[in-house]
């Protein structure tokens, strides 16, 4: 199995960054402080979970601008979440509760609906090229184009 660096050089040239694995305790940590619903997160911010990781809490903001990190922070979302036919049982009964203005758990049902949906997913991130396909290399367009023909095939699946 091949070990990754700590330390590496960017793949644009632009000098030494530090490389930290997505394997590594500290992105672990993060991720799973990040699938756990914020009323239940142990420490309560960021900042503070960064203060315990010995880091700077700058760092884990740019994670998540990581393509690697927002892959797998999905995928623990996906697993955090179980089944996904028993998490929708579980929102349509929400949903159904939310809509029913006599219900007179409306309200919270509705606030329940949307904390579950959007507090441990993360947020999509868009990349907007601004160079030219002709300068890229065959191997980093093939794989642009599989990353876009895998979304669109996921969009039509969905």
């Amino acid at each position: 199995m091949k070990k990754e660096p700590l330390y590496g050089v960017k793949k644009d040239g632009r000098g030494q960054h530090n490389v930290i694995p997505i394997t590594d305790f500290r992105k672990q940590t993060y991720l799973k402080w990040l699938c756990t619903p914020p009323k239940e997160r142990e420490p309560k911010s960021q900042t503070a979970l960064a203060a315990q990781l010995g880091i700077d809490r700058q760092t884990l903001h740019a994670w998540k601008d990581t393509k690697e990190f927002l892959e797998e922070w999905e995928r623990l979302y996906l697993k955090t979440i179980g089944n996904p036919s028993r998490k929708q049982e579980i929102m349509d009964t929400l949903y159904r509760t939310a809509t029913d203005a006599d219900d007179p758990k409306h309200v919270q049902a509705a606030k329940q609906y949307f904390d579950i949906e959007g507090s441990v997913k993360p947020a999509k991130v868009q990349i907007e090229v601004t160079g030219s396909a002709k300068d890229m290399s065959t191997e980093d367009l093939d794989a642009m184009i599989a990353e876009l023909a895998k979304a669109e095939k996921d969009q039509r699946s969905a």
